[in-house]
């Protein structure tokens, strides 16, 4: 899968940009402000649908402007696309927007845009998802998942909807606005999608076990001792019930995927209280590649590599790693200037 060219408008802080990518590697160098991971964010936004880092998608769109452009050719194995992606600011409620999707010039639901493009970003805030909130985690295996999976982004979609309807629900009860008849459809909708989301990511991970494990061998010692375990928030109806009483008090719903999480252990211990610096490095950098991995095994088809000036941080033996993602993928990598390890490497460099 490689990415022919890009154009953004009013994204950010690149009013009118027009790029065009090598097949292979491609640096963008500029001074820091210049719009460098930019790029990347809007790059990944055409897989993903949204970002990890913003709260708002309203937030995409520069704060004079009235909506936001990314529109890319795209290489598959089977087409060559054009894939636009439309943000628009909503005129009555403030950090409210709508997405307006096509490809090929033809309307798609953002359901079925997300996922046709595949790509992987790795940036130094992914350090985030070692010591970040649970809420951190569970965006990136959504991000994740969903570009693979319509099924999943459907039931996940669904869930959504219902636990906002539930949770309201649980608010007129605990006023005395009644809502008891009513609770019980909502809590159907959340077992039965709520079941199948956790079944779908129970399976993530036990396809990605081993390579994080794999990679946490290779980037540290052989004796190093790297797992990632699925922290699931069981959800059933007996479960449900018990917690009833609480849910009510609360005003919200408590159990369910909604509340899940993941914890990476290295030697045993919680990498995100007991590892050094460069120890939860090594671990992000596993976790990343085996998201690499997992999505072509799924997809049959490379994810693009979008690399955001991480090499700084990067010791002799990670750098190494990385250089065999680059060789694989096609890789679009941003820095201040050329990494020493680059150097002898053919690159299409663009400057900002």
């Amino acid at each position: 899968m490689k990415i022919k060219n890009l154009a953004l408008i009013n994204f950010r802080n690149h009013q009118d940009l027009k790029i065009n990518f090598d097949d292979n590697t491609t640096m963008i160098t500029g001074d820091n402000g210049s719009g460098k991971s930019t790029i990347l964010e809007s790059i990944y936004i055409l897989s993903v649908g949204r970002l990890r880092t913003s709260k708002y998608d309203r937030d995409l769109i520069q704060y004079d402007k009235d909506f936001c452009t990314v529109r890319a050719n795209i290489q598959t194995k089977e087409d060559d696309l054009e894939m636009e992606l439309q943000i628009i600011k909503s005129e009555k409620f403030d950090n409210a927007s709508t997405k307006k999707a096509k490809i090929n010039k033809v309307v798609k639901s953002i359901q079925y845009f997300t996922g046709v493009f595949n790509s992987v970003l790795f940036s130094p805030s992914d350090i985030q998802l070692i010591t970040g909130s649970p809420s951190e985690r569970r965006k990136y295996v959504d991000n994740i998942l969903s570009q693979i999976d319509l099924e999943y982004k459907r039931s996940l979609n669904n869930y959504l909807q219902a636990i906002r309807q539930r949770n309201k629900l649980l608010e007129n009860i605990n006023k005395g606005f009644g809502g008891q008849n009513e609770i019980g459809f909502y809590t159907d909708q959340i077992l039965n999608h709520g079941k199948a989301i956790q079944e779908k990511r129970l399976k993530m991970f036990e396809d990605i076990g081993p390579i994080v494990s794999k990679y946490g061998k290779d980037l540290n010692n052989k004796k190093t001792d790297l797992k990632i375990n699925y922290r699931k928030n069981e959800i059933s109806e007996e479960r449900l019930n018990e917690y009833k009483s609480r849910e009510i008090a609360a005003m919200t719903t408590l159990l369910g995927p909604h509340r899940d999480d993941f914890e990476i252990l290295f030697d045993g211990h919680d990498i995100s209280n007991f590892g050094s610096r460069g120890e939860q490095r090594s671990c992000v950098l596993s976790l990343k590649i085996a998201e690499m991995e997992f999505i072509e095994k799924k997809k049959g088809d490379k994810p693009v590599l979008l690399l955001d000036d991480i090499f700084s941080e990067l010791d002799g033996k990670h750098q190494e790693a990385v250089t065999n993602c680059i060789e694989n993928n096609q890789t679009i990598l941003t820095s201040t200037s050329t990494p020493n390890f680059l150097q002898d490497r053919e690159l299409e460099v663009i400057k900002l």
